[in-house]
């Protein structure tokens, strides 16, 4: 069986169980009958421990927020600038540079038959 690491030292959680369980047997010594006051201790000094324990873990979640830097700043209404004419560019040169001589790869050739022309499909006559 292996140790159980809690996060915190084992002599500590003791402490603060004796701790509540003086307290708790100090709350019932008068309330409770000297038979039952010593099973009471043994049984609320853990059920008091879980319950601080839950008390400071939802006071700690409901104060957090008011503690962190906030996620999100101020949100600022974008400036909106007139629609003025955009600012002419100069076209970028990408392109290669051109050789005074082609080179013979560089000429397409083109066939008669392989581009059709515009004006054939268009001169069509509409059929009544």
């Amino acid at each position: 069986m292996g140790v159980q690491n809690l996060g915190y030292p084992l002599w500590l959680l003791v402490a603060v169980l004796v701790v509540l369980g003086v307290l708790t047997f100090y709350m019932l010594r008068g309330r409770v009958s000297d038979g039952m006051l010593v099973p009471l201790t043994i049984v609320l000094a853990p059920v008091c421990a879980v319950v601080v324990v839950a008390v400071a873990v939802l006071i700690s979640a409901l104060l957090s927020p008011f503690y962190e830097a906030p996620s999100d700043p101020v949100q600022q209404k974008p400036e909106r600038t007139p629609a003025a004419t955009p600012e002419p560019t100069s076209p970028e040169t990408t392109a290669p540079t051109v050789s005074p001589t082609p080179s013979p790869s560089a000429s397409p050739s083109v066939s008669p038959s392989a581009v059709p022309s515009a004006s054939a499909t268009a001169s069509a006559s509409p059929t009544p």
